[in-house]
């Protein structure tokens, strides 16, 4: 067998096609010979190469999508000219902004047909994402604008409201539903001295969930 000499283009084909199976048919549903099919000129043998298992190119899969996911977020976390709190801020409209680019392109992953995908985006979201907010919120405790004296736990509960319980495809909350959590969390954070809930975060949220709801 002649050698691949592209084999990250083979990679990446793999894991396109099977990102495509798994947002249309669900992980439990996409069979590896669906994936076979679906590239139409790759073996059973060529994918076994790369991959050892469809749970495998799952967990690729999800391991691209996050680092796709923080790209621009790390952009600002490295950005020198401004304050812990106000990168935190740049932070979460970078993320909230690109899941409105990703509704519009209808490419949001279905995490309630598929629970696979939801179990890794949630073990991500307690890990490397953490990790950089963490280090954003050290930064935000040096210069003072950001007081809190665990700031990972701080991390963690702001990727929980925003990508757990603010996410439209996981909670089809009603826009009154909503505005009650928005409140709340808002109230949330400025009592612990974290005011990231500006006007311009709130209208971002109200305007993923009406996009949401156009796409269901």
């Amino acid at each position: 067998m002649a050698r691949n000499k592209y084999p990250e283009v083979t990679i990446n084909r793999i894991l396109d096609t099977s990102m495509k199976l798994f947002m249309s048919k669900g992980y439990e549903h996409t069979t590896i010979q669906d994936i076979i099919d679906e590239l139409g000129d790759l073996s059973k043998g060529a994918i076994y190469h790369h991959f050892k298992s469809k749970e495998e190119i799952m967990d690729a899969v999800n391991k691209r999508l996050a680092e796709q996911g923080i790209a621009d977020i790390k952009t600002v976390a490295h950005d020198t000219g401004i304050s812990g709190l106000d990168k935190l801020c740049k932070m979460l409209m970078f993320s909230i902004q690109s899941a409105q680019h990703e509704a519009l392109d209808q490419t949001v992953p279905p995490f309630l047909r598929n629970p696979q995908l939801l179990a890794l985006h949630m073990r991500d979201t307690m890990g490397s994402a953490a990790d950089l907010l963490t280090g954003v919120i050290e930064e935000g405790i040096r210069d003072g604008s950001i007081h809190t004296a665990q700031p990972r736990r701080l991390a963690q509960m702001i990727l929980l409201f925003f990508n757990v319980w603010f996410n439209p495809w996981m909670y089809s909350w009603t826009p009154n539903e909503l505005k009650d959590i928005i409140f709340f969390a808002r109230n949330v954070f400025e009592e612990i001295g974290v005011p990231i809930f500006t006007e311009e975060v709130l209208q971002s949220i109200n305007e993923l969930h009406s996009l949401s709801q156009k796409q269901k």
